[in-house]
Formats: C-alpha cells, structure tokens, sequence
C-alpha cells in the first residue's frame, strides 16, 4: 500500500465521520466539513468562496528504513473554519474537530492496512496565534505505517 492509498481512505474516512456535523460557510448555509486531498481546490473566479469548513489531508514526508521496518508516512490534517460570531470563539469549533479525529483514531488505530503510529509519533496539534477573525484554523500531525515493500525472491538464486 502506498501514501497515495493512505491519502485516499483518510479522506473517506474523515468524511463519513464528519458527515453529520454541520457548520457555517462564508455564506451563511450549514455544511458539513470537506475533506480534500492534499490542497484545497482551485477557485474558478475571484467571487468563488473558499471552501469553508474544511480539512485538507496532507501527506508530509515518509520513508523506509531498511527492508524490515515498516514504511512511516507523517500526515498534517490542516482544518479551517468559518464562525463570524462576534464573540470570536472559532478555535473552540476547530478544536472539536481536533479531539474528534484523536479519539476516532484512537479507539481504532487501524485504517485497511495502515495503523496510526500512537505508539511513537502520537497525535499533535496546533491552533494558528494569528487573529483572522471570521476564519480560524488549526492542524493535526500524525504518523501511519504501511507494510514496506519488500524485494521479490531473486529467480537466479
């Protein structure tokens, strides 16, 4: 299994989880959380708004060890949110979104053959420091492990 498969299940997982929770788009409707793949997507003019509320599955950087390890893949889940309340409380939403993901992954670590490395990376995150008030965003950092791929027997040996 490669990054690019990781990449895929995470966004279909993320959005069967977030399917039923709704929150506010620059427009006003209540939506639930798009999940995109590594960026969001083109804007087709400049009146368009930005997706809002989002999660972007990034894959960050991975690697393979030697032949017996497992190939780690360190993911960034980056998380806006639209909330233009007055009171200026859109982390708490981005947060939620937060703690959601770490108590899915970690009652069931697995996803297909992958597994969340909670073991050793962990689950880490960060909310932005930067006021951007009607947007609010945050980002997740976890590790996943897939089988390495491993050398095929030498026919000639």
């Amino acid at each position: 299994m490669t990054a690019r498969d990781l990449q895929v299940r995470l966004q279909q997982d993320l959005t069967e989880l977030f399917k039923d929770r709704r929150y506010k788009t620059p427009d006003g409707k209540m939506e639930p959380v798009h999940v995109f793949r590594q960026n969001l997507p083109q804007r087709k003019s400049e009146e368009d708004e930005d997706p809002f509320p989002y999660i972007i599955v990034t894959l960050d950087s991975g690697g393979v060890k030697d032949q017996m390890t497992a190939h780690k893949i360190a993911v960034v889940f980056r998380i806006g949110i639209y909330d233009d309340d007055l009171t200026n409380q859109g982390h708490a939403s981005v947060l939620a979104i937060m703690e959601t993901m770490q108590q899915h992954y970690e009652e069931s670590n697995t996803l297909g053959p992958f597994v969340f490395n909670d073991d050793g990376d962990g689950f880490a995150w960060a909310l932005q420091d930067e006021q951007s008030w009607p947007y609010f965003f945050g980002a997740v950092g976890m590790t996943w492990e897939a089988h390495a791929p491993r050398r095929k027997a030498n026919k000639f040996a």
